[in-house]
């Protein structure tokens, strides 16, 4: 009896391990990412930018002094880092928390600043699609 409770007890402790180790390598992928997908924007490198963009892309933007939201699809917000409207300049990121939804969907905060630039509160949504995570949404709000 002592000897099941032993296996069984060390089989949780094994599986626990795993799924740490698991989400572990799932964060680690998901900053990569990110950090590819930002350094893309921040050197306006359209190429390098798209792949990591879902198809079903958008930048959802609340505005504090509007209380307005803007929304932009993904071709628009391409059109606007390749005419340097958005982006063109480096920004350090401060990843606050990273969720999962299951094994294929996260959610990341990130703190974007720039001296002299305006701190951005980002919350992107992302996606795993045949083994690559993707940007689904872009949520921005600015920092006053």
């Amino acid at each position: 009896m002592k000897t099941k409770i032993l296996v069984f007890l060390t089989s949780i402790i094994l599986l626990s391990c795993q799924s740490s180790s698991s989400q572990n390598s799932n964060e680690k992928d998901v900053k990569s990412m990110l950090a590819s997908y930002i350094n893309a924007g921040d050197t306006n490198d359209v190429k390098k930018l798209t792949p990591h963009l879902h198809g079903n892309f958008r930048v959802t933007l609340y505005d504090e002094k509007k209380d307005a939201v803007s929304i932009l699809d993904k071709s628009t917000y391409i059109s606007f880092i390749e005419a340097k409207k958005f982006g063109g300049y480096k920004r350090t990121a401060n990843y606050e928390s990273v969720q999962f939804i299951g094994s294929n969907m996260a959610s990341v905060k990130v703190t974007l600043t720039s001296p002299g630039k305006p701190t951005l509160k980002n919350f992107y949504s992302l996606v795993k699609i045949k083994g690559n995570w993707l940007v689904l949404q872009d949520y921005v709000t600015l920092i006053p």
